[in-house]
């Protein structure tokens, strides 16, 4: 699973970027297990991580976060 993380959850990864972008955040590489349970690990950063692969796992969390929208509101 490929994640842009900001600089407080770099240290969950186990590749981790040499340099951060712009904004101060890093590609990280982390193992997942099954989908909902990366899905749900990943829900507790809330906006401090981007899934950015696997596709699966992208469209899960954008799934997921659109539910939450429907329920919360804009």
């Amino acid at each position: 699973m490929l994640a842009a993380i900001s600089p407080s959850f770099v240290r969950a990864g186990t590749e981790i970027s040499d340099t951060a972008d712009a904004e101060g955040w890093r590609t990280v590489t982390c193992p997942i297990g099954a989908l909902p349970q990366a899905a749900s690990e990943f829900l507790r950063f809330g906006a401090e991580a981007e899934v950015l692969e696997p596709p699966e796992l992208r469209a899960k969390m954008a799934e997921i976060t659109t539910g939450l929208r429907r329920l919360y509101g804009d």
